[in-house]
């Protein structure tokens, strides 16, 4: 009886240690996990954010267009590199500086971007750029 007693004993102590152990793995795991969806919570806040400011600035832009500016943006008779030179060519100096704080916010998030990209999404942005080179080389042989 003693004995029967005894493994009991030894069984109950071995499945509590056993069972304590992983738990505390288990937190471990929970915690880096949700500290995971914390910064993809932070990273996807931070892209609304950045979408929403992208978005005033073409709001803004937009409703700085003369009526001389829409008629060429919607004239149908002229070539899509006729309208972009026309069309740059009678910007108003808010129309180029709103242009320029644009531009520069661009490279900031682009920046901003390619930091907090991992090891993995680097290389593929780089091999990515590669193709789009050999791809846009190529087509320019073919014309």
């Amino acid at each position: 009886m003693k004995n029967v007693l005894a493994k009991i004993a030894v069984s109950t102590l071995a499945l509590v240690l056993i069972t304590g152990i992983s738990f505390a793995q288990d937190t471990g795991t929970g915690s880096k996990t949700r500290k995971q969806e914390e910064n993809v919570v932070k990273e996807q806040n931070t892209v609304m954010e950045q979408n929403q400011v992208n978005q005033q600035y073409q709001e803004r832009f937009r409703a700085s267009l003369t009526q001389e500016q829409i008629g060429i943006l919607e004239n149908k008779e002229m070539t899509q590199n006729q309208k972009k030179k026309q069309f740059k060519a009678c910007f108003t100096e808010e129309q180029k500086t709103m242009l320029r704080e644009n531009q520069e916010l661009r490279k900031q998030q682009k920046n901003m971007f390619r930091n907090s990209a991992s090891e993995g999404q680097k290389q593929e942005m780089k091999q990515n750029g590669e193709n789009t080179r050999t791809q846009a080389g190529k087509q320019g042989q073919g014309k």
